[in-house]
């Protein structure tokens, strides 16, 4: 289906059930996009952030054979949000409205987040939460910290 299409019913969807909206952009390629999945699924997590978020993936920039994957017109709509520089995993924050509230570009610097896999992006990526989510409590954004925190791959060898 067409991303726009998707997109108005999970919207319409979040307005009925009172949540925002967290639309993730990924590829099959990408290994990222795989743990953000992941997270969003994980018994810990995942009922935190689908209790304050309506979760919609949206297949883009796939390669060769695998383009037919793709949602018609989620590239566009990826751009519009912000995402037309940014890596995969880009995700976006709607509130009821449609409003963007946040995105993955939340970096000091201004670049993505994508998974939260480090300290810094952790901080960014809560940061970015608690603006989208403001009714998550502080118990809430624990449980959804801890994970990523438990996640985070080891350091690297120097």
């Amino acid at each position: 289906p067409a991303a726009d299409t998707v997109v108005a019913g999970a919207l319409a969807s979040a307005r009925s059930t009172g949540q925002g909206l967290l639309i993730e952009f990924g590829a099959s390629w990408c290994t990222w996009c795989r743990n953000f999945e992941a997270f969003i699924a994980s018994p810990e997590a995942g009922p935190v952030m689908r209790k304050h978020f309506r979760v919609v993936n949206l297949t883009v920039r796939e390669r060769d054979e695998k383009q037919a994957l793709e949602h018609p017109g989620g590239v566009q709509l990826m751009d519009r949000w912000g995402g037309e520089k940014s890596g995969l995993p880009f995700y976006v924050f709607l509130d009821q409205q449609g409003r963007k509230v946040g995105d993955s570009n939340a970096m000091p610097d201004g670049s993505n987040v994508g998974f939260p896999a480090i300290p810094d992006e952790i901080a960014a990526f809560m940061r970015v939460i608690a603006r989208a989510a403001p009714a998550m409590t502080e118990a809430e954004r624990t449980t959804v910290r801890d994970y990523l925190v438990r996640v985070m791959p080891p350091p690297r060898a120097r």
